[in-house]
Protein backbone atom coordinates (compact mmCIF):
# COMPACT_ATOMS: atom_id res chain seq x y z
CA UNK A 1 0.00 0.00 0.00
CA UNK A 2 1.44 3.82 -0.76
CA UNK A 3 -0.34 5.80 1.40
CA UNK A 4 -0.22 9.95 0.10
CA UNK A 5 -0.01 12.21 3.07
CA UNK A 6 -0.55 15.89 3.23
CA UNK A 7 0.32 17.82 6.30
CA UNK A 8 -1.19 20.70 7.20
CA UNK A 9 1.42 22.41 9.90
CA UNK A 10 4.83 22.11 10.01
CA UNK A 11 6.42 22.76 13.54
CA UNK A 12 8.24 20.31 16.21
CA UNK A 13 6.08 16.99 15.92
CA UNK A 14 5.28 17.80 11.93
CA UNK A 15 9.38 17.56 11.74
CA UNK A 16 9.90 14.83 13.77
CA UNK A 17 7.02 12.78 12.48
CA UNK A 18 8.77 13.40 9.04
CA UNK A 19 12.30 12.34 10.23
CA UNK A 20 10.54 9.24 11.90
CA UNK A 21 8.95 8.09 8.61
CA UNK A 22 12.71 8.82 6.90
CA UNK A 23 13.98 6.19 9.64
CA UNK A 24 10.98 3.70 9.57
CA UNK A 25 10.95 3.62 6.04
CA UNK A 26 11.88 0.42 5.66
CA UNK A 27 10.23 -1.10 9.01
CA UNK A 28 7.24 0.05 7.87
CA UNK A 29 7.40 -1.65 4.47
CA UNK A 30 8.85 -5.00 5.46
CA UNK A 31 6.91 -5.61 8.45
CA UNK A 32 3.27 -3.34 7.12
CA UNK A 33 3.30 -3.46 3.66
CA UNK A 34 3.64 0.12 3.41
CA UNK A 35 5.24 2.80 2.09
CA UNK A 36 4.61 6.70 2.56
CA UNK A 37 4.68 9.41 0.16
CA UNK A 38 4.26 12.97 1.07
CA UNK A 39 2.53 15.60 -1.15
CA UNK A 40 2.18 18.24 -0.09
CA UNK A 41 3.06 20.63 3.46
CA UNK A 42 1.54 23.55 4.77
CA UNK A 43 2.31 26.04 7.19
CA UNK A 44 1.47 29.43 8.59
CA UNK A 45 3.82 31.21 8.10
CA UNK A 46 6.27 29.52 5.10
CA UNK A 47 3.16 28.99 2.87
CA UNK A 48 3.17 25.59 1.67
CA UNK A 49 3.92 23.22 -1.66
CA UNK A 50 2.56 20.98 -3.50
CA UNK A 51 3.09 17.42 -5.61
CA UNK A 52 0.99 15.11 -7.25
CA UNK A 53 4.21 12.55 -7.71
CA UNK A 54 4.74 13.29 -3.63
CA UNK A 55 8.37 12.70 -2.33
CA UNK A 56 9.92 10.27 0.14
CA UNK A 57 9.82 11.28 4.05
CA UNK A 58 13.45 11.62 3.58
CA UNK A 59 13.59 13.64 0.05
CA UNK A 60 11.64 15.93 1.88
CA UNK A 61 14.32 16.60 4.81
CA UNK A 62 16.91 16.36 1.89
CA UNK A 63 15.38 19.37 0.12
CA UNK A 64 15.74 21.77 3.61
CA UNK A 65 12.29 23.41 3.08
CA UNK A 66 10.97 25.76 4.36
CA UNK A 67 15.08 27.02 5.13
CA UNK A 68 15.96 26.51 1.95
CA UNK A 69 14.60 25.89 -1.63
CA UNK A 70 11.17 23.60 -1.89
CA UNK A 71 11.53 20.49 -3.18
CA UNK A 72 12.42 19.91 -6.72
CA UNK A 73 9.39 19.23 -9.03
CA UNK A 74 6.61 20.91 -5.88
CA UNK A 75 4.39 23.76 -6.67
CA UNK A 76 4.07 26.42 -4.60
CA UNK A 77 0.19 26.47 -3.03
CA UNK A 78 -1.43 29.81 -3.39
CA UNK A 79 -4.00 29.11 -1.17
CA UNK A 80 -5.46 29.63 2.35
CA UNK A 81 -5.49 26.20 4.92
CA UNK A 82 -8.76 25.34 4.02
CA UNK A 83 -8.87 25.23 0.63
CA UNK A 84 -5.34 22.87 1.26
CA UNK A 85 -7.24 20.43 3.72
CA UNK A 86 -10.19 20.47 0.81
CA UNK A 87 -7.80 19.75 -2.17
CA UNK A 88 -4.12 18.76 -1.58
CA UNK A 89 -4.01 15.47 -3.86
CA UNK A 90 -3.76 13.28 -0.49
CA UNK A 91 -5.17 10.04 0.38
CA UNK A 92 -4.76 11.25 4.35
CA UNK A 93 -4.69 15.23 5.93
CA UNK A 94 -2.57 14.83 8.35
CA UNK A 95 -3.73 17.76 11.06
CA UNK A 96 -1.21 19.01 13.35
CA UNK A 97 -2.31 22.71 13.50
CA UNK A 98 -2.44 24.91 17.30
CA UNK A 99 -5.54 23.94 19.60
CA UNK A 100 -7.84 26.27 20.68
CA UNK A 101 -9.20 25.10 24.09
CA UNK A 102 -12.20 26.89 24.07
CA UNK A 103 -13.78 26.22 19.90
CA UNK A 104 -11.32 23.79 18.53
CA UNK A 105 -11.43 26.52 15.35
CA UNK A 106 -9.73 26.48 12.89
CA UNK A 107 -9.15 22.84 13.23
CA UNK A 108 -12.45 21.39 12.99
CA UNK A 109 -13.14 23.34 9.75
CA UNK A 110 -10.20 21.58 8.20
CA UNK A 111 -10.57 18.27 9.06
CA UNK A 112 -14.49 18.83 8.34
CA UNK A 113 -13.32 19.54 5.08
CA UNK A 114 -11.06 16.65 4.30
CA UNK A 115 -13.41 14.11 5.58
CA UNK A 116 -16.14 15.50 3.42
CA UNK A 117 -13.92 15.72 0.46
CA UNK A 118 -12.75 11.80 0.91
CA UNK A 119 -10.14 11.95 2.65
CA UNK A 120 -8.87 9.93 5.73
CA UNK A 121 -7.50 12.15 8.62
CA UNK A 122 -5.38 11.66 11.23
CA UNK A 123 -4.76 14.52 14.12
CA UNK A 124 -2.75 15.55 16.99
CA UNK A 125 -5.14 17.96 17.66
CA UNK A 126 -7.59 17.80 20.84
CA UNK A 127 -10.04 20.34 19.85
CA UNK A 128 -11.89 18.93 17.52
CA UNK A 129 -12.67 15.42 19.04
CA UNK A 130 -12.74 17.38 22.13
CA UNK A 131 -15.94 19.78 20.35
CA UNK A 132 -17.03 17.89 17.50
CA UNK A 133 -16.25 14.21 17.93
CA UNK A 134 -19.92 12.59 17.30
CA UNK A 135 -20.46 15.20 13.74
CA UNK A 136 -17.02 14.08 12.76
CA UNK A 137 -17.10 10.48 13.35
CA UNK A 138 -19.98 10.66 11.15
CA UNK A 139 -19.06 12.56 8.30
CA UNK A 140 -15.60 9.75 8.13
CA UNK A 141 -18.45 7.00 8.21
CA UNK A 142 -20.60 8.52 5.57
CA UNK A 143 -17.50 9.27 3.42
CA UNK A 144 -16.00 5.88 3.76
CA UNK A 145 -12.82 7.35 5.06
CA UNK A 146 -10.89 7.49 8.51
CA UNK A 147 -10.98 9.62 11.64
CA UNK A 148 -7.72 8.45 13.83
CA UNK A 149 -6.16 10.60 16.95
CA UNK A 150 -4.23 8.83 19.20
CA UNK A 151 -1.48 11.90 19.93
CA UNK A 152 -4.67 13.75 21.20
CA UNK A 153 -4.39 12.36 24.55
CA UNK A 154 -1.07 11.26 26.62
CA UNK A 155 1.23 11.81 23.16
CA UNK A 156 1.32 8.88 21.28
CA UNK A 157 0.79 6.58 24.20
CA UNK A 158 -1.39 3.77 23.13
CA UNK A 159 -5.14 4.59 24.63
CA UNK A 160 -7.86 4.68 22.16
CA UNK A 161 -6.02 2.00 19.83
CA UNK A 162 -5.09 -0.19 22.72
CA UNK A 163 -9.56 0.07 24.32
CA UNK A 164 -10.32 -0.66 20.53
CA UNK A 165 -8.39 -3.56 19.82
CA UNK A 166 -8.36 -5.02 23.43
CA UNK A 167 -11.45 -4.12 25.34
CA UNK A 168 -13.97 -5.65 22.93
CA UNK A 169 -16.96 -5.60 24.87
CA UNK A 170 -16.14 -3.65 27.47
CA UNK A 171 -17.75 -0.58 29.59
CA UNK A 172 -15.23 2.22 30.83
CA UNK A 173 -17.10 3.13 33.97
CA UNK A 174 -14.82 6.08 34.95
CA UNK A 175 -11.64 7.20 34.45
CA UNK A 176 -8.93 9.30 36.39
CA UNK A 177 -6.06 10.69 35.46
CA UNK A 178 -3.26 13.13 35.33
CA UNK A 179 -3.29 14.39 31.96
CA UNK A 180 -1.29 17.96 32.09
CA UNK A 181 2.03 17.49 32.29
CA UNK A 182 3.12 21.02 32.90
CA UNK A 183 1.18 21.41 36.08
CA UNK A 184 2.64 18.09 37.05
CA UNK A 185 6.07 19.78 36.53
CA UNK A 186 5.35 22.67 38.15
CA UNK A 187 3.52 20.92 41.69
CA UNK A 188 6.50 18.28 41.67
CA UNK A 189 9.04 21.00 41.88
CA UNK A 190 7.22 22.70 44.41
CA UNK A 191 7.07 19.56 46.58
CA UNK A 192 11.21 19.90 46.66
CA UNK A 193 10.86 23.27 47.37
CA UNK A 194 10.93 25.67 44.53
CA UNK A 195 8.50 28.62 44.69
CA UNK A 196 5.73 28.28 42.28
CA UNK A 197 7.06 30.86 40.55
CA UNK A 198 10.15 29.28 40.68
CA UNK A 199 9.04 26.32 38.77
CA UNK A 200 6.95 28.19 36.57
CA UNK A 201 9.77 29.71 34.83
CA UNK A 202 11.54 26.54 35.17
CA UNK A 203 8.92 24.56 33.25
CA UNK A 204 9.38 28.39 30.80
CA UNK A 205 12.80 27.39 30.38
CA UNK A 206 12.26 23.78 29.56
CA UNK A 207 9.84 24.91 26.55
CA UNK A 208 6.41 22.91 27.93
CA UNK A 209 4.53 25.99 29.52
CA UNK A 210 4.30 29.41 27.76
CA UNK A 211 4.77 32.50 28.55
CA UNK A 212 1.11 32.89 30.04
CA UNK A 213 0.44 29.11 31.29
CA UNK A 214 -3.14 29.80 32.49
CA UNK A 215 -4.11 27.29 30.24
CA UNK A 216 -2.37 24.26 32.05
CA UNK A 217 -2.88 25.78 35.88
CA UNK A 218 -6.26 26.64 35.44
CA UNK A 219 -7.20 23.30 34.20
CA UNK A 220 -8.39 24.04 30.38
CA UNK A 221 -6.04 21.77 28.93
CA UNK A 222 -7.41 18.86 31.07
CA UNK A 223 -10.49 19.80 30.36
CA UNK A 224 -10.12 19.30 26.51
CA UNK A 225 -8.57 16.05 27.23
CA UNK A 226 -11.11 15.02 29.31
CA UNK A 227 -13.69 15.65 26.75
CA UNK A 228 -11.74 14.10 24.05
CA UNK A 229 -11.81 10.23 26.60
CA UNK A 230 -15.53 10.75 28.01
CA UNK A 231 -16.46 11.06 23.85
CA UNK A 232 -14.60 8.42 22.55
CA UNK A 233 -14.23 5.93 25.23
CA UNK A 234 -17.55 6.39 27.44
CA UNK A 235 -19.77 7.47 24.41
CA UNK A 236 -20.57 11.18 26.25
CA UNK A 237 -20.95 14.43 24.30
CA UNK A 238 -18.63 16.88 26.32
CA UNK A 239 -17.45 19.83 25.24
CA UNK A 240 -14.57 21.36 27.32
CA UNK A 241 -16.84 23.95 28.79
CA UNK A 242 -19.08 21.21 30.51
CA UNK A 243 -15.84 19.82 32.85
CA UNK A 244 -16.15 21.59 35.99
CA UNK A 245 -12.71 23.06 36.86
CA UNK A 246 -12.93 23.38 40.71
CA UNK A 247 -10.17 25.25 42.55
CA UNK A 248 -7.93 25.75 40.29
CA UNK A 249 -5.48 28.36 38.73
CA UNK A 250 -1.75 30.06 40.48
CA UNK A 251 -3.23 31.29 44.13
CA UNK A 252 -5.27 27.63 44.73
CA UNK A 253 -1.50 25.98 44.06
CA UNK A 254 0.11 28.26 46.79
CA UNK A 255 -2.65 27.74 48.90
CA UNK A 256 -3.50 23.69 48.50
CA UNK A 257 0.67 23.34 48.52
CA UNK A 258 0.66 25.03 51.85
CA UNK A 259 -1.98 22.90 53.10
CA UNK A 260 -0.62 19.73 52.56
CA UNK A 261 -0.28 17.08 55.20
CA UNK A 262 3.14 15.26 55.68
CA UNK A 263 3.35 12.46 53.16
CA UNK A 264 0.46 13.72 50.97
CA UNK A 265 1.51 15.12 47.19
CA UNK A 266 -0.62 17.88 45.39
CA UNK A 267 -1.57 17.01 41.79
CA UNK A 268 -3.88 17.99 39.37
CA UNK A 269 -6.57 15.09 38.72
CA UNK A 270 -9.22 14.92 36.01
CA UNK A 271 -12.09 12.54 36.97
CA UNK A 272 -14.43 11.12 34.86
CA UNK A 273 -17.69 9.08 36.20
CA UNK A 274 -20.67 6.94 34.87
CA UNK A 275 -23.88 7.48 36.77
CA UNK A 276 -26.54 6.15 35.22
CA UNK A 277 -26.03 6.40 31.96
CA UNK A 278 -24.87 9.95 32.29
CA UNK A 279 -21.23 10.72 31.39
CA UNK A 280 -19.59 13.65 34.15
CA UNK A 281 -16.07 15.42 34.15
CA UNK A 282 -14.09 17.72 36.16
CA UNK A 283 -10.31 19.04 37.08
CA UNK A 284 -9.43 18.84 40.42
CA UNK A 285 -6.42 19.86 42.46
CA UNK A 286 -6.24 16.86 44.69
CA UNK A 287 -3.68 15.76 47.74
CA UNK A 288 -3.12 12.00 47.26
CA UNK A 289 -1.67 10.00 49.97
CA UNK A 290 1.38 7.19 49.32
CA UNK A 291 -1.13 4.74 48.16
CA UNK A 292 -2.02 6.31 45.60
CA UNK A 293 -0.19 5.64 42.32
CA UNK A 294 -0.90 9.06 40.51
CA UNK A 295 1.14 10.49 43.49
CA UNK A 296 3.83 9.04 42.41
CA UNK A 297 4.22 10.44 38.96
CA UNK A 298 6.55 13.21 38.92
CA UNK A 299 7.76 15.99 36.46
CA UNK A 300 6.23 15.54 33.00
CA UNK A 301 5.17 12.23 33.41
CA UNK A 302 1.26 11.38 32.88
CA UNK A 303 -1.00 8.52 34.08
CA UNK A 304 -4.56 6.93 33.20
CA UNK A 305 -6.70 4.59 35.11
CA UNK A 306 -9.58 3.44 33.17
CA UNK A 307 -11.99 1.55 35.34
CA UNK A 308 -13.64 -1.35 33.47
CA UNK A 309 -16.60 -3.91 34.25
CA UNK A 310 -14.37 -6.37 32.63
CA UNK A 311 -10.68 -5.83 33.44
CA UNK A 312 -11.27 -4.29 36.68
CA UNK A 313 -8.71 -1.22 37.04
CA UNK A 314 -6.63 -0.14 34.04
CA UNK A 315 -3.80 1.76 34.09
CA UNK A 316 -1.45 3.51 31.58
CA UNK A 317 1.86 5.53 32.57
CA UNK A 318 3.92 7.52 30.11
CA UNK A 319 7.28 8.97 30.83
CA UNK A 320 8.07 12.41 30.20
CA UNK A 321 6.31 12.54 26.47
CA UNK A 322 7.77 14.45 23.63
CA UNK A 323 7.34 15.94 19.77
CA UNK A 324 9.15 12.05 19.08
CA UNK A 325 6.11 10.33 21.12
CA UNK A 326 3.47 12.34 19.56
CA UNK A 327 4.80 11.31 15.98
CA UNK A 328 5.06 8.21 17.03
CA UNK A 329 1.28 8.11 17.09
CA UNK A 330 0.83 9.86 13.92
CA UNK A 331 2.56 6.83 12.65
CA UNK A 332 0.21 4.23 14.29
CA UNK A 333 -3.03 5.72 12.92
CA UNK A 334 -1.13 6.18 9.27
CA UNK A 335 -0.29 2.43 9.34
CA UNK A 336 -4.21 2.21 10.79
CA UNK A 337 -5.34 3.97 8.26
CA UNK A 338 -2.99 2.00 5.09
CA UNK A 339 -4.44 -1.04 6.56
CA UNK A 340 -7.82 0.13 6.29
CA UNK A 341 -7.83 1.26 2.88
CA UNK A 342 -5.62 -1.85 1.59
CA UNK A 343 -8.70 -3.69 2.86
CA UNK A 344 -7.71 -5.70 5.86
CA UNK A 345 -9.66 -3.17 8.09
CA UNK A 346 -12.73 -1.53 7.60
CA UNK A 347 -13.22 1.80 7.08
CA UNK A 348 -14.72 4.65 9.50
CA UNK A 349 -14.37 4.78 13.20
CA UNK A 350 -15.81 1.88 14.34
CA UNK A 351 -12.79 0.80 16.28
CA UNK A 352 -14.22 3.39 18.63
Amino acid sequence: MHLRIALLGYGKVGRALVAMLAEKADALRDRHHVTIGIVGIMTRSDGGWLSVEGFSPAAVIASGWPATRLPEGARAFDGDSLAFARTAPSDVLVELTTLNPMTGQPALDYVRAALTAGKSVVTANKGPIAHAYRHLRALAEDNSVSLRFESTVMDGTPIFNMAAASLPATTITGIRGLLNSTSNYVLSRMALGDSLDEAIIGAQRLGIAEANPANDLEGWDAAVKSAVLANVLMDADLRPADVRRDGLGAEAMRQAHSALLPGQRLKQIAVLTRVEGMVGANVVLAPLGPDDLLAHLSGMEAGLILSTDTMGDLTIIEGEGGPGQTAHGVMADLVAVAATLSGSRPSGTDRQ
